[in-house]
């Protein structure tokens, strides 16, 4: 028999039932439990979730804990609706009632646990008082995402285990002993790890800026927490660990609003000084007169006289950050010089070598 019949009795004031009768009064009082928790739970659907859903809360946090427990409340109702009625009926059965309270206090950890990993928004209040280039950042919200999830459900588990009998003070112990254990093996990842959420705060470079860490040097094509992918200019992709680059300088061409155009300009030592004069200041005036270059840094001048060539130093700023606009600007404005150096009558000088024979 499931249920217990004898001596069974249901007393509602002067009525006192026994037998049959008083398991059937039961039976309809589980009834009445149920109807009662299915009507809260309708009531909370329809109105009364929204009600407050439709509120105006101070703390931010609110809505997001409201939409996320919003079924896991329901639930929660009709949990305690079937645990009720189940209570109320004359088990038989030793040990029943202690079995259905433990299932019903698993079952209410189950929901809130949902109801909390659902409200996986409330780590973007973490970078609530944060710039909003790291509000913005998808891989540092991915991050704070998965870590809150991944608590939950670590103490989600404890709570059952707690709530089953296990004991969790050993397996903490021992999870900690583990921990330390990975933790020694992997420092390098764990250095990696900490190294890309250093550069997600700090922001020295984005995706799409142009950067140079080391030898290496190239646009950054993606940023996660172990490596940095740089797609250099031969379309090669160099995968550097974030450890290295938090270890190295960071050249970031992104963040400069000009970039340099300098070098010497070598002719040959059969050029008169008229004619060095005259290129000079026909080259002044080409980069002064370039829409590329930035007025008033543009330098060209007589630097210094070399193993095969007398060297004129020509110096400006092209107004561009990027380096594809740049290749294009020094292009114009090196064929340009090339036009002036004709004009002039000024030859190129090259690395030569004298060999004088003597004649015995």
């Amino acid at each position: 028999m499931i249920f217990s019949i004898r001596d069974l009795s249901f007393e509602l004031g002067s009525v006192l039932l026994e037998g049959w009768f008083a398991l059937a009064a039961r039976a309809g009082c589980a009834l009445l439990i149920l109807l009662a928790a299915w009507l809260v739970r309708r009531w909370l659907s329809k109105k009364g979730i929204p009600a407050l859903l439709a509120r105006k809360w101070h703390f931010n946090g609110t809505p997001i804990l409201l939409r996320s427990f919003a079924v896991p409340i329901q639930r929660m109702c009709t949990a305690v609706g079937v645990y009720l009625a189940a209570a109320s009926l004359p088990w038989a059965i030793p040990g029943i009632a202690k079995l259905l309270l433990v299932c019903f206090r698993l079952v209410m950890t189950l929901l809130v646990c949902e109801g909390l990993y659902a409200a996986s928004d409330l780590a973007d209040l973490l970078l609530a008082s944060c710039s909003p280039e790291i509000r913005s950042n998808k891989t540092l919200c991915s991050l704070l995402d998965t870590a809150y999830k991944v608590l939950v459900i670590v103490l989600c588990v404890a709570a059952l285990a707690q709530e089953v009998g296990f004991p969790i003070g050993s397996i903490v112990a021992g999870a900690g002993l583990v921990g330390l254990t990975i933790s020694l093996a992997a420092q390098e990842s764990a250095s990696n790890l900490f190294s890309g959420i250093v550069i997600l705060l700090d922001k020295p470079f984005s995706v799409g800026d142009w950067i140079t860490v080391g030898d290496v040097e190239g646009e950054v094509i993606d940023i996660n927490f172990r490596s940095t992918r740089i797609r250099s200019l031969d379309k090669t992709i160099n995968v550097v660990t974030n450890s290295k680059i938090c270890s190295s300088t960071v050249q970031n061409a992104a963040l400069r609003t000009m970039r340099p155009y300098k070098f010497n300009l070598g002719v040959t030592y059969g050029t008169t000084r008229p004619k060095l004069e005259q290129l000079m200041k026909d080259l002044q005036t080409m980069l002064d007169a370039s829409p590329y270059t930035n007025k008033g840094t543009n330098i060209v001048q007589l630097a210094n006289f070399g193993d095969s060539s007398i060297n004129i130093l020509v110096s400006a700023y092209l107004l561009t950050n990027a380096y594809a606009e740049f290749l294009q600007m020094q292009n114009d404005l090196n064929l340009n010089i090339m036009d002036i150096m004709q004009a002039d009558g000024v030859d190129f000088a090259f690395p030569s070598t004298s060999v004088y024979i003597e004649k015995n």
